[in-house]
């Protein structure tokens, strides 16, 4: 497996999203070296935790920066971090009923979320972020008329 490194090309141009970006890049570096060994569910589940504290943070800033910036397709965006949340909600609750996570599928998880996530949908978002819509503050109502 590849060893990924931050470069200025996985940047979205927001200090506090390209932060949290790379802590994912810290997650797989913690589990490059537990992967095919054995003993190490402790550090597993460590990292899985931060990833489970990086998804609630990171997923609700990212969302309100996108509205906040008049991204169009934001709720598209949320679906896609609602899944991901499910399935890392879904591993910590292995772990909690006795079930060990494997290094390897926990670093495939995040790199694909890395590859597929960051480096893909993340990087539609970012003309949004340098140029927002002047109307976007009021643009995202509910039917009601409540602000999302």
């Amino acid at each position: 497996m590849n060893v990924v490194e931050w470069t200025k090309d996985m940047s979205v141009g927001s200090e506090v999203l390209d932060g949290h970006h790379q802590m994912i890049i810290d997650c797989l570096k913690r589990l490059q070296p537990l992967i095919g060994s054995t003993g190490h569910d402790d550090e597993v589940n460590a990292v899985l935790a931060k990833l489970e504290d990086f998804v609630l943070v990171h997923f609700s800033e990212e969302e309100q920066a996108m509205k906040k910036a008049g991204y169009p397709d934001w709720r598209r965006h949320k679906e896609l971090h609602d899944r991901m949340y499910d399935i890392v909600f879904n591993l910590k609750s292995d772990v909690e009923h006795g079930r060990n996570i494997d290094a390897a599928r926990l670093h495939e998880l995040i790199y694909n979320w890395l590859i597929q996530h960051i480096l893909g949908e993340d990087r539609q978002y970012i003309p949004y972020l340098e140029h927002p819509a002047p109307e976007s503050a009021g643009l995202w109502t509910r039917a009601s008329g409540r602000p999302y």
